[in-house]
Order: C-alpha cells, then sequence, then structure tokens
C-alpha cells in the first residue's frame, strides 16, 4: 500500500483503481499473451492449408508462390474442391483417407471464424469498470472476473457493433483448440500420402 493512503478519499481511491486497470493493458499482461498466441497459432494453421491444397491438388512446390499470395477462403474452397472431386487433382493417393480430411478441414475452418473474432475485435477494460456504461456488464448483473474483456467488433455491411464480454480463458481454450485441429489434419494428410511428409 502507498504510505498515506488510509487518508484517501473516495475520489482518490476511485482514481488510483482506474489508473490501475489502464495500466492492466498498457503493461505485458495475459491477453496480449495469448491474443499472441491466437495469431501465431492462425499463421501454423495457413501454412497447414497451403500444404494440403498442395498435397491434395497434386501440385509441385513450384506453386508455393502463388498459395502464399491467397486468402484463407480460397485455400479452404480448394482444399474442399480437391478433397470432394478426385478428378480435380493430378495424383491420388490413399482415397480412404479423404472422408477424414474431409472432417479435418470443416474443424479448421470453424476454428478459424474463431480466430477472426479475436483478431477482428477491440479488446479493452470495461467502460462500467471507469465509471462508464456497458449494457452487456448490466445484463449480466455479475462482477466482472479479473481476466474478463469488453469487446467490440462490427458486423460487415451494417452499422451496429457487436459487444459481447470475453476470457481470457476463451483465448487459452482457442489456442488449444488451434492445435488439436491442426495436429488431426495433418495427421490425415499423411494417412492419405506418407511421401509428402518424408
Amino acid at each position: 500500500m502507498l504510505a498515506g493512503s488510509a487518508d484517501m478519499g473516495d475520489g482518490a481511491e476511485e482514481k488510483q483503481s482506474i489508473d490501475l486497470l489502464l495500466m492492466k493493458l498498457a503493461c505485458p499482461n495475459q491477453l496480449d499473451d495469448f491474443i499472441g498466441k491466437v495469431v501465431r497459432e492462425g499463421g501454423l494453421l495457413e501454412e497447414v492449408m497451403r500444404e494440403c491444397v498442395g498435397i491434395l491438388g497434386g501440385l509441385s512446390n513450384d506453386v508455393d508462390a502463388l498459395l502464399m499470395g491467397q486468402s484463407w477462403d480460397w485455400m479452404h474452397s480448394m482444399a474442399i474442391r480437391f478433397q470432394q472431386e478426385p478428378a480435380c487433382a493430378t495424383r491420388r493417393c490413399n482415397d480412404g483417407a479423404l472422408p477424414r480430411i474431409g472432417e479435418a478441414l470443416k474443424e479448421v475452418n470453424r476454428v478459424w471464424k474463431d480466430r477472426n473474432q479475436v483478431v477482428h475485435a477491440t479488446w479493452n477494460v470495461c467502460p462500467s469498470l471507469l465509471g462508464g456504461r456497458c449494457e452487456v456488464a448490466t445484463s449480466l448483473q455479475e462482477d466482472l472476473g479479473e481476466d474478463e474483456y469488453h469487446v467490440e467488433r462490427s458486423r460487415r455491411a451494417k452499422s451496429k457493433r457487436i459487444v459481447e464480454h470475453r476470457s481470457v480463458g476463451e483465448l487459452e481454450e482457442l489456442v488449444i483448440e488451434f492445435e488439436s485441429v491442426r495436429h488431426e489434419l495433418i495427421e490425415a494428410l499423411k494417412d492419405f500420402d506418407p511421401r509428402a511428409f518424408g
């Protein structure tokens, strides 16, 4: 405790607690750590998706430059097309692995959408903790957790902003999910074409 803090009035205590909340985001913190981990996991998953398109399509390494510039949606749709239509590929391997790859592709796309909700949002200390108003905090009718944040994002083509409360624990779970779905897609691709992993 600071010297003389026992003599502080309510206003000074409130200002000190607001300053502490603002410092929470200004200094290294769990939120930044886990958003960074989500971004890193997204990059690793993109790399695996490029490999997936190349393996399923029977493409040579010469197309790496082309795949590097493509969006997630394009790569995912190409992977699905190659997985569903064997005639698209220049060679086929273990077609028995294709259903497993299809399931893995569904899961990686679901997790990717969750990643977008993290990356394309604004994470802040809830305004209710800074003396402001937050309808979400009011509707929850409970105290905010230490690791809970005010998350705001806009819905495309609409002016309405979506506001929710998310916790660092959710980000930690998402990082684990990323690792799990990436591993499953890699294992399914190995089953399809072990030579690509030699």
